[in-house]
């Protein structure tokens, strides 16, 4: 006798993954003093001009991970305060707004504002900082193997001796005709 399954119902699909230009250009909406900017992530060009300003918060990430410890929103945060005339432009023109539009929010705001800001553009400060911590470790390894070489500084051969005539004095040098 034949019995009677009863059909699963279907799932539901799953959600549509993110487009290229979302993932290229991750832009966050949100409704600060009452109005709703878009917090975008810095270009190339852009990023790469904000270094000079940034040097507090990517040193203090470069610090991190010398130290083997992965940076932090907390060290972020920290680093702002710390230079908070400093770092705090470089806050407000992801979202294209001016430090006293910024001056007039709510505290809440103002902390919603720093984690969307450091969700959409930390990846900069931290990859730079990630750079520098490398590049600094392979240079103490450099200066430790020079070091460590018994050779290092020591020159393989000593100079050869000065030429023993001067230029213009010496006989000719007889031909093989």
């Amino acid at each position: 006798m034949a019995q009677r399954i009863e059909r699963k119902k279907a799932r539901p699909a799953p959600a549509a993954q993110p487009s290229d230009l979302e993932v290229l250009h991750p832009e966050r909406e949100l409704t600060l003093g009452g109005e709703t900017v878009v917090m975008r992530e810095y270009g190339n060009v852009e990023w790469l001009r904000m270094l000079p300003v940034a040097e507090p918060l990517v040193a203090r990430i470069a610090a991190a991970l010398s130290a083997e410890e992965l940076p932090t929103y907390e060290q972020a945060l920290c680093a702002i305060a710390e230079h908070v005339d400093q770092l705090l432009p470089l806050i407000v023109r992801a979202v294209d707004r001016d430090v006293a539009w910024f001056e007039g929010l709510q505290a809440g705001e103002v902390e919603l504002l720093i984690m969307a800001w450091w969700g959409s553009n930390g990846h900069f400060f931290v990859e730079r900082g990630r750079n520098r911590a490398q590049i600094a470790m392979h240079e103490r390894l450099l200066a430790a193997r020079a070091a460590a070489s018994p050779s290092a500084g020591a020159r393989s051969t000593p100079p050869s001796s000065p030429t023993a005539t001067a230029l213009g004095t010496s006989a000719d040098t007889p031909s093989a005709s």
